[in-house]
C-alpha cells in the first residue's frame, strides 16, 4: 500500500514532517533522543571520546535566549558537555555572526567541554576546509563541520546494536536522509551554466573548450568562489556567445595533480584541491541560444534544464527559472 499526501509519496514517518531545514533538524533531534547508541556515537564523533552515560543527555530543539539567537539543536550532558549544532539543509555554512552568537552562549554555560558544530550538505572534506578557513575555534570553543552524509552513515553503523524498535526508527531516518540527499543531486534538473575561455590554461597543451569537448572533463576549485558543492547533476557550457552544450555529470573526483586525469596538463601546475567532473554525452540545444543581456562576462548561474532547451537566450532561461522557483515556494 502507498500513502500519498499532496502528490508526494510518504515513505517514512519522518516524511510526514516534510523536507525543510526545520523538519530535518526536528527529525535528527528525535533520533538523538530515541537511540542511545546513535547519540553515543554522535558524541564520540564530535568529541573524540566515549561517553558512558548518554542516556542522561538533554536534547533541546530551537531554544531561544535573549541576544543569543535561536539554536537548532543543543545537547547537554550535565556539567560535563554542551554542544550546539547549527543545521543547514544546503551547502551554505552558518554566518560568522551566527557562530559567534552561539559560541558566546556556550562560553557562559558551565559545561567542562563545549563544541560548536555546523551541519551542512557539503562534502565532509570541503566543509572541514571551508570552515577552518574562517574559524577553528571561537572563545576557545572548537568549531567543527559535519555533513548529513556522515550523520546517515552513523545511523547505519549503530543499527545492529539497537533493539528492534529503534532499529526500525534508525532505518526510517536513514531512508529519509537518503531521499533528501538524492533530491539534492540525482533527481535535480537544475543546471549549472558556466563560461569557457577561448585559449589554453596557462602552460597547458589543450584549450579550455577542448578539455570539455574532447576530453569530456571539467574542473573547478573545491574552495571559495561560490562554486557548487557537491558538484551539480547537470552542467552547461557557453562560449562564442552561445549555449553550446549541456552534460550530465557522470562522476567526479578530487584531485591536486591534473596531469593524472588530463595528460596535456603540466605536473603540479596549481594548488588544489579541485573537483574534476567526468561528463556524459553532450546535449545540444535544438536552436541557437544566445547569452542575452542579463549574463555578463564569466557570470555563472543556475537554470532548469528545460528552460535552457526551450529559450532563445540564457537570460530568458534564467528569468523563467527564477519565476518558477518563486512560484514553487508560494
Amino acid at each position: 500500500m502507498k500513502l500519498i499526501r499532496a502528490d508526494h509519496e510518504i515513505n517514512t514517518v519522518f516524511d510526514l514532517l516534510g523536507d525543510s531545514e526545520n523538519d530535518m533538524t526536528a527529525s535528527l533531534g528525535w533520533i538523538l533522543a530515541a537511540s542511545r547508541h546513535f547519540l553515543a556515537e554522535v558524541l564520540r564523533d564530535i568529541t573524540g571520546q566515549k561517553w558512558s552515560n548518554p542516556e542522561n543527555a538533554v536534547i533541546q530543539l530551537q531554544t531561544a535566549q535573549a541576544h543569543d539567537g535561536i539554536t537548532d539543536i543543543e545537547i547537554v550532558l550535565g556539567s560535563d558537555l554542551a554542544i550546539i549544532v547549527e543545521a543547514k539543509q544546503g551547502t551554505n555554512l552558518p554566518s560568522d555572526a551566527q557562530l559567534k552568537l552561539y559560541a558566546n552562549r556556550l562560553t557562559r554555560c558551565g559545561a567542562k567541554k563545549k563544541y560548536l558544530v555546523a551541519l551542512t550538505n557539503m562534502t565532509p572534506n570541503h566543509g572541514r576546509i571551508a570552515l577552518s578557513e574562517r574559524f577553528e575555534e571561537i572563545n576557545g570553543i572548537p568549531v567543527l563541520h559535519r555533513s548529513w552524509t556522515q550523520i546517515r552513515k552513523i545511523t547505519e553503523a549503530v543499527a545492529s546494536r539497537e533493539n528492534n524498535a529503534n532499529k526500525q526508527w534508525l532505518k526510517c531516518f536513514a531512508s529519509y536522509l537518503e531521499e533528501f540527499l538524492q533530491m539534492g543531486t540525482l533527481y535535480s534538473n537544475r543546471t549549472y551554466v558556466v563560461s569557457l575561455g577561448l585559449g589554453n590554461p596557462d602552460g597547458w597543451g589543450i584549450s579550455w573548450i577542448d578539455i570539455v569537448e574532447k576530453r569530456q572533463k571539467y574542473f573547478y576549485p573545491m574552495m571559495g568562489g561560490g562554486w557548487p558543492d557537491p558538484p551539480p547533476n547537470y552542467i552547461a557550457f557557453r562560449y562564442h556567445g552561445q549555449l553550446k552544450r549541456i552534460s550530465h555529470v557522470e562522476s567526479f573526483e578530487i584531485v591536486t595533480d591534473f596531469h593524472a586525469v588530463i595528460p596535456e596538463a603540466p605536473k603540479d601546475c596549481w594548488e588544489g584541491p579541485f573537483y574534476v567532473l567526468s561528463l556524459g554525452p553532450p546535449i545540444r540545444p535544438p536552436q541557437e541560444v544566445r547569452v542575452g543581456p542579463g549574463i555578463q562576462r564569466a557570470m555563472r548561474c543556475w537554470c532548469l534544464i528545460d528552460t535552457l532547451l526551450t529559450s532563445k537566450t540564457i537570460t530568458e532561461a534564467l528569468a523563467k527559472t527564477k519565476k518558477r522557483e518563486a512560484q514553487s515556494q508560494v
